[in-house]
């Protein structure tokens, strides 16, 4: 190969890190955060249903504090303990007592550490195919390297 077939080569693997692979990385970023974070929200389901239960079994009433939004709370008590409302996603709730909540926080948060497995080895893929890449670049450098001959 001549310097600007391997110039041109080179840059065609820059733009193709720089415009497939790094938006890709993001994108699969941006979809294990929030994957996260949903099941950030499955845990706190789980404690909650096990506060309940504490507060169950003690046959008390519980004083909550709510955020309503924009920062404005609103105090209450919880004296029954037998409906429980879990938003379930799109805006549905279902009503469900302490223990089938605690199991259907299980199944969603099982089902949530396999995406996240899943989209952390894709995030591991990219960035191995991105190093592989760079190191195709240094390799094609180095062939533009002629070593010098001595006489």
């Amino acid at each position: 190969m001549n310097p600007e077939e391997v110039q041109e080569k080179i840059k065609q693997y820059e733009n193709f890190i720089e415009d497939r692979l790094k938006n890709d990385l993001k994108e699969i970023e941006l979809i294990l955060k929030t994957k996260v974070e949903k099941h950030k929200d499955w845990e706190e389901v789980k404690e909650m249903t096990k506060l309940l239960r504490t507060f169950k079994e003690k046959n008390r009433d519980m004083a909550v504090k709510v955020d309503i939004g924009n920062g404005f709370m609103v105090q209450g008590e919880i004296s029954d303990y037998e409906r429980n409302y879990i938003q379930i996603g799109l805006g549905y709730m279902l009503e469900m007592d302490c223990d089938e909540a605690d199991k259907y926080s299980d199944i969603r948060m099982k089902l949530l550490q396999k995406e996240i497995a899943h989209f952390r080895k894709l995030a591991v893929d990219i960035k191995v195919h991105i190093k592989l890449t760079l190191l195709a670049m240094s390799e094609l450098q180095g062939t533009m390297i002629q070593p010098l001959k001595v006489n």
